[in-house]
């Protein structure tokens, strides 16, 4: 059975940064999506940044290693990536970003928040089977 919990968040995708920090490119897939989903109702299009991401790829992890989805520590997160307001998503067990991303769009308060035009920047971490996204401006 395929399970997923999502928090609110936004996000990214500077394909180039992504790639770089991606090689696996489910990260780079999933912010190609929300970029492409945000660019149809004429919304900016969101930038990954790495440090944002080494925050979310640091959370994915410490998830993996707990073997549970949560927000432990998102204040830290906050405090660390340096910007005045971030959201945050986590997910486990979807095999390709589309899924993920379709996850996330079912949800009317998380759809809300992938179209958000106040958030601007973001990373996005992969560990496992564990995603996380930060998203701040």
């Amino acid at each position: 059975m395929k399970q997923a919990t999502v928090a609110v968040f936004a996000f990214a995708a500077s394909l180039e940064a992504a790639a770089l920090a991606d090689p696996g490119g489910y990260a780079t897939e999933l912010a190609s999506l929300v970029n492409r989903y945000r660019a149809s109702v004429n919304a900016p299009a969101l930038v990954l940044e790495a440090p944002l991401s080494e925050l979310a790829r640091e959370h994915s992890a410490a998830m993996m290693r707990a073997k549970r989805l949560g927000h432990d520590d998102f204040k830290d997160r906050f405090r660390r990536s340096g910007y005045s307001m971030c959201v945050e998503n986590v997910g486990w067990n979807y095999l390709t970003p589309k899924d993920q991303f379709n996850a996330w769009r079912a949800s009317p308060g998380h759809d809300r928040n992938l179209l958000d035009a106040r958030v601007t920047h973001a990373g996005i971490g992969v560990t496992g089977d564990y995603v996380t996204l930060i998203a701040c401006r």
